[in-house]
């Protein structure tokens, strides 16, 4: 995996947010770094852990927010659901990369053992296809607007990114368009994302800085709420919803230095990944 010193990194995508070069990164990225591009060797244990909550409970309709670039969760859950399962997918911006949207079709395709089919040559071929209405850009807000109601929300490694400002208002229309005992699945990344293209650094480094000190670290290109999964559970119930399952990973190492802000003599400061189903009540 490509490696770069995290504040290098941080250096470059301040950069890139003052010329306002979000083209350029995924020039970058898919050209250069190859971070954007798809691999799939297996299935994402992620995409079988929302699979079993859409089938346990009967979904027929689900909503995401944050799909990307490939779509290829959704590609997955379109041919375990033989194209039945009705899924809406937005972006702030378009993401969708259709030639990678073709390519995680071909690999997930042949990992299952399925007939593949067909490639898409348009986001009109995705949704008569695969049965994906891929929506971008556009806000949960114009959902809501739109009178689009939905069985079950899912995520993955999104909600980690996202502010609690704008967390609180996701949730609160969220509220509106998942159905009465609908649910929402999601799977948090607790980890400093840096830790990820930069091995010298600890997958949880960004808990020794204070918020004032973050701040001079975290941008839009990148940006992480470094909220606990202690606190992700509070939110949660504060806004209303129920827990009716919770699984969280094993601790990994802290840095030698924590910041007071962060709870230290609790377990779940810890953790790098946790799971969460909701239901809407």
């Amino acid at each position: 995996m490509f490696q770069i010193n995290w504040k290098i990194k941080v250096i470059i995508y301040k950069i890139l947010l003052i010329l306002k070069a979000k083209k350029f990164l995924f020039f970058i990225q898919k050209n250069i770094t190859k971070r954007a591009a798809v691999k799939i060797k297996n299935i994402n244990i992620n995409w079988n852990y929302h699979l079993k909550q859409i089938k346990q409970h009967k979904c027929n309709s689900i909503f995401e927010f944050g799909a990307g670039k490939s779509l290829e969760q959704n590609i997955f859950l379109s041919y375990n659901s033989e194209g039945k399962l009705n899924q809406t997918v937005i972006d702030q911006s378009n993401m969708l990369d259709i030639k990678y949207f073709n390519n995680a079709n071909e690999q997930i395709s042949k990992i299952l053992n399925l007939k593949k089919k067909d490639n898409a040559k348009s986001n009109k071929d995705i949704k008569e296809i695969y049965n994906i209405e891929y929506i971008a850009p556009c806000s949960i807000e114009e959902v809501y607007k739109k009178n689009y109601t939905f069985d079950a929300c899912i995520s993955t490694a999104t909600l980690e990114h996202l502010p609690k400002k704008d967390l609180e208002k996701i949730f609160q229309n969220l509220k509106k368009i998942i159905k009465k005992d609908g649910i929402i699945s999601s799977l948090i990344d607790y980890s400093d994302h840096y830790s990820h293209t930069d091995k010298n650094i600890g997958p949880l480094n960004f808990l020794k800085f204070s918020s004032k000190d973050w701040a001079k670290y975290n941008n839009n290109y990148l940006f992480q709420n470094r909220l606990r999964h202690q606190d992700f559970r509070k939110f949660f119930l504060d806004m209303n919803f129920e827990i009716i399952e919770e699984k969280k990973s094993s601790l990994g190492s802290p840095p030698k230095k924590i910041s007071d802000e962060f709870e230290k003599n609790n377990d779940e400061t810890f953790i790098l990944w946790g799971q969460f189903v909701l239901k809407n009540i």
